[in-house]
């Protein structure tokens, strides 16, 4: 080989080198750090469900506690004051071995009869009201603006009537569908008070499909396809909520982006076994009962 040959070939395998070097540190640079491996985020909130009750500093046992009593307060009964039983409905589970099992059983949480509406539902804040002030207060376990927010979860082994839903909600007693005087408020730009944005919502009837939401944002809903064994393996659920922008993860992979509006105020976690029919299949009457969501950790970071 000349010289001259040698010269060109080293240089073209620097060249070589230092092109994918380029695209490998551009690439990496692409790839989203999970927040316990990246030192510019800190942990904000963390349930392992160790023990056999709910950490009392961590949540409240049951399903949008309030709400009845809100719209019931207002004057304005309508489709959102689910008088479900028990009123207001307090959530049916069992913890061992790590996992917490929010559970719908044929005879718990206690209704008329096993095909009656019901909840088993937590969540890290509510509100109540104040006899004293005539007002309603917040009672805030955990809330946060922004961030990433993880479950690693199983899906329950149901029919056609029954859901399970991991959720963020604005913090605050009158954020609500509908306003004071009973009009409800949508639209992608702020009409609504009460905004949310669903992890997932995945119903019993449809197990191949999981739904993204972010209500009320126009065109800001998904249904997509989900792993086959939902109902036999854990899986890790998150999202990454950014100012203008939200992205859903599955087990540490991209699986929806959204950008647009996104909620301006803190929002808190609820996590919910819904038994309702109606909106998710009418109910079976061979439901397997129990219908266990189970749930190994809630985690939470934000940005330093």
């Amino acid at each position: 080989m000349t010289k001259k040959c040698f010269f060109v070939s080293i240089l073209g395998l620097f060249i070589l080198s230092s092109s994918m070097t380029l695209w490998a540190t551009e690439n990496e640079a692409e790839k989203t750090l999970h927040p316990s491996q990246d030192a510019s985020w800190e942990m904000t909130f963390e349930d392992n469900f160790d023990g056999t009750e709910l950490d009392a500093n961590k949540w409240f046992p049951g399903y949008r506690l309030g709400r009845v009593e809100y719209y019931t307060r207002i004057g304005f009964p309508n489709d959102h004051v689910r008088g479900w039983q028990p009123n207001p409905p307090i959530a049916h589970y069992v913890m061992s071995d790590g996992i917490l099992k929010l559970r719908v059983d044929k005879d718990l949480p206690k209704r008329d009869t096993p095909e009656t509406k019901t909840a088993s539902g937590i969540t890290s804040a509510i509100y109540r009201y104040d006899e004293a002030t005539k007002e309603f207060r917040d009672e805030i376990k955990f809330s946060q603006k922004y961030g990433w927010w993880e479950i690693r979860c199983r899906m329950p082994k149901g029919k056609s009537g029954a859901y399970v839903s991991f959720w963020l909600h604005s913090v605050g007693a009158k954020n609500q569908e509908f306003s004071p005087e009973g009009i409800r408020q949508i639209g992608p730009v702020g009409g609504s008070r009460a905004k949310e944005i669903d992890i997932f919502e995945w119903l019993c009837k449809k197990p191949e499909e999981i739904q993204l939401h972010v209500h009320f944002i126009d065109a800001a809903h998904r249904f997509l396809p989900c792993p086959a064994d939902i109902t036999d393996e854990f899986h890790t659920w998150a999202i990454n909520w950014q100012e203008g922008r939200i992205t859903w993860y599955l087990d540490g992979e991209v699986f929806w982006d959204y950008e647009g509006p996104t909620p301006a105020n803190e929002m808190y976690l609820l996590m919910c076994m819904f038994q309702i029919g109606g909106w998710v299949g009418e109910t079976d009457p061979n439901m397997p009962y129990p219908l266990d969501f189970e749930v190994d950790y809630v985690r939470v970071w934000k940005k330093k």
